[in-house]
């Protein structure tokens, strides 16, 4: 296991690598500079002096080559600069906001994981009766409705007229549970369906399997058959699912991160966006960047512990 594990960090290496090249070329031969740092510059202040003051300062007047091993080196550091339109080191707004996304997303995501593998059990061992169909009908319903009519609805109904939540706001510490409580219930409404329909359909799978029927021939239970064999034997699909929205979690907070005031690592990348911040345009990017490739490495792994057969092949 131990040198599955390492041969997986050694694949690791060029691909960070190239990832590096692709992004450093939008930035820096296909897109160019020029406009990032003239649109980053007060109104008052766009001039030759002042363009040609922060190219030399972010290290835009050098060679193409030392430019990328520059962001290789800021990649491998983690030291971004400072940004420009907050005034602060990068580091010090990614470790101001990146806390506050994770505690909107990641207790949202394993609830509604947790519900909806639950949910996907009874359906698959309950197929065709009513709870299987009711579950269905759900899924699908909640498939069609947007996170942004949730958000609106969740708000005005919710927040606004009956008075149970914060319509928005911000605090640090414990306090903050209060206004993640509707985000998150808005995250678990607007996933939960897409999960049972896949975690359904896995399981359907298995459960109809010779092995299965031996169990129960042989008077094993129907619960101990669905969490030591069928489950186990289905978590190849799933894993791929659960641990490939892992890395989405990030950005697919920002419309909650928006429309609720909350200071995470999305609204921060969507304000840089909007102030043409570059340094924190390239660590956000770096970011996303080291969070899928952590999590593919973490995909091979569990793959090899859930089926033995991954590491030999």
């Amino acid at each position: 296991m131990l040198h599955y594990i390492i041969r997986r960090l050694l694949y690791l290496i060029p691909t960070l690598l190239g990832v590096a090249l692709i992004f450093f070329l939008i930035f820096n031969v296909v897109g160019g500079n020029e406009k990032y740092l003239y649109n980053m510059l007060p109104q008052k202040a766009r001039s030759e002096e002042q363009v040609e003051f922060y190219r030399e300062k972010y290290g835009l007047d050098k060679p193409l080559f030392l430019q990328y091993t520059d962001m290789i080196k800021q990649m491998v550091t983690l030291d971004f600069g400072r940004s420009e339109s907050r005034k602060l080191p990068v580091s010090t707004l990614i470790k101001r906001h990146v806390p506050n996304s994770a505690a909107l997303t990641f207790p949202a995501f394993f609830l509604e994981l947790t519900i909806s593998l639950t949910i996907s059990c009874l359906c698959a061992f309950y197929r065709g009766r009513f709870i299987d169909r009711f579950f269905t009908v759900f899924s699908v319903v909640g498939m069609s409705i947007s996170m942004l009519v949730l958000i609106i609805l969740g708000q005005n109904l919710l927040a606004y007229q009956w008075g149970l939540f914060p319509i928005s706001g911000w605090t640090r510490g414990i306090g903050a549970v209060r206004y993640l409580i509707l985000p998150w219930i808005l995250w678990v409404t607007v996933s939960i369906g897409y999960d049972i329909r896949f975690f359904r359909t896995a399981l359907l799978e298995e459960v109809h399997k010779d092995y299965v029927r031996t169990a129960r021939a042989k008077g094993v239970s129907n619960r101990r058959i669905m969490f030591r064999h069928v489950l186990r034997n289905a978590l190849i699909p799933i894993l791929t699912s659960v641990v490939i929205q892992i890395p989405f979690l990030l950005t697919g907070s920002l419309l909650l991160e928006r429309f609720f005031s909350i200071p995470g690592i999305g609204d921060l990348t969507l304000q840089a966006i909007t102030s043409y911040d570059l340094p924190v345009l390239k660590a956000m990017i770096v970011i996303y960047t080291l969070f899928f490739i952590t999590f593919s490495l973490l995909t091979d792994i569990l793959y090899a512990l859930a089926d033995p057969r991954v590491r030999l092949s």
